[in-house]
């Protein structure tokens, strides 16, 4: 028995050494893996870094194309934006409809330089762009009081006419997306002006619509990112070098690129480009209209030609039937006269062939005549019905204006 509890109490002991051993491995190979796991933390964490700002980014656009506006910076991390407050550089996350994870960023927005304010208070947006591109037509094309009537071309009119009524009602509307790409637009061509938001540093800056900053991986702000230098109007340069003082990591757009981000040149162009189009057919009417009472004038001078040559024929006629009485008168006198007979015969005979050749001519004129005003009547129903075209296309330029510019930047 008692070599047994000896042999026990061996095997024991030999156990309590194998763990100290098992222990000890177990421990290096802690501080192997911890020293892995530092030494990789910053390339598996930059990304996430990045896209959280992508994806502030990209609520922020949409920010845009919902308000007409990009939104104030926020006061605190609690995250609603304060246009009151000049000074804030806060990510306005509630605002955005992020989660408060966002609340660690700062941002800055551009609401410096006069007229050039992206984030503009609520409904403090002007309107800028319109639908009839803020010009007074001299009065839409009518009907001129001598030309014939036509019920095609008064309801092309009072299409027009309620076009150009849509037109002036839609300038005086709120403002929306596309008076928000004017102002974007303004900016984008004078980036110098003064009080601006700048990203850079003191020698080398430039202009930028709107700028995110994550404090990088120390979690901690540096350099101009810590309160938006100058009254919240000045952040380090996106693409700053890191270094052991500096790990901020931040995106800034510019105007140019905001505004082709968010879709503003091609909104624009298009409803400038429908309104351009209506004033072209607006000139066009106006230019065909005097052509057309040229044509009306023409179906007149026409008829009256007409009537000339029916008179013509009427007198040939008349010449005829005098001339050919002459003759049968020469002839039934001939038993009357001696010499002079077969002269007078000749001689009416002569004037009832000229009269058969008068009257000949005049048909011939009344034909052309009849010809003439047949292609007047067609040349004027030609130009008319090319009228209420230009009226009618006037009427679809204008409304298709007056939608672009309702849809704003909405899709």
């Amino acid at each position: 028995m008692r070599l047994k509890h000896l042999s026990v109490r061996r095997q024991s002991g030999f156990s309590l050494v194998e763990l100290g051993v098992a222990m000890a491995i177990v421990g290096i190979i802690g501080v192997i893996v911890w020293r892995w796991v530092a030494s990789t933390r910053e390339p598996l964490e930059r990304p996430a870094i990045v896209g959280q700002l992508a994806e502030a980014q990209a609520a922020l656009e949409g920010f845009v194309l919902a308000q007409s506006r990009l939104p104030c910076a926020a006061s605190n991390t609690g995250g609603n934006e304060n246009c009151a407050d000049a000074t804030a550089v806060f990510l306005p996350w509630r605002t955005l409809g992020l989660s408060s994870r966002f609340g660690q960023l700062h941002y800055g927005v551009n609401r410096g330089g006069t007229g050039l304010n992206l984030a503009p208070e609520a409904g403090a947006l002007a309107r800028s762009v319109s639908p009839d591109l803020n010009l007074t037509l001299t009065g839409i094309p009518s009907s001129d009081p001598d030309l014939p009537a036509d019920a095609a071309v008064d309801a092309a009119l009072a299409n027009v006419a309620a076009a150009m009524t849509a037109a002036a009602t839609q300038r005086a509307a709120d403002a929306n997306g596309l008076d928000w790409c004017r102002v974007l637009r303004r900016f984008a061509a004078n980036p110098a002006a003064a009080g601006v938001l700048q990203a850079g540093n003191a020698t080398d800056s430039m202009p930028v619509a709107f700028v995110v900053v994550h404090p990088g991986l120390n979690n901690i702000f540096e350099g101009s990112n810590v309160s938006g230098g100058a009254g919240g109007r000045f952040f380090d340069f996106p693409g700053r070098v890191q270094s052991a003082n500096y790990d901020d990591i931040a995106i800034g757009v510019g105007p140019a690129d905001l505004a082709g981000r968010i879709g503003c040149a091609t909104r624009l162009s298009a409803m400038q480009a429908a309104a351009q189009a209506a004033y072209t057919a607006y000139d066009n009417a106006l230019l065909t209209q005097e052509y057309w009472s040229l044509r009306v004038f023409d179906i007149a001078q026409a008829e009256s030609a007409l009537s000339g040559a029916q008179s013509g024929v009427a007198l040939a006629a008349v010449n005829a039937a005098l001339a050919g009485g002459s003759l049968a008168l020469a002839i039934a006198s001939a038993s009357n006269t001696e010499g002079i007979t077969i002269f007078g015969i000749a001689l009416a005979g002569v004037n009832l062939g000229l009269a058969i050749a008068e009257v000949t001519l005049a048909a011939i004129d009344l034909k052309e005549a009849e010809d003439a005003l047949q292609a007047s009547i067609d040349k004027e129903a030609a130009v008319r019905a090319y009228v209420v075209h230009l009226y009618e296309t006037l009427a679809q330029a204008m409304n298709y204006a007056v939608l672009l510019d309702r849809k704003g930047l909405n899709p």
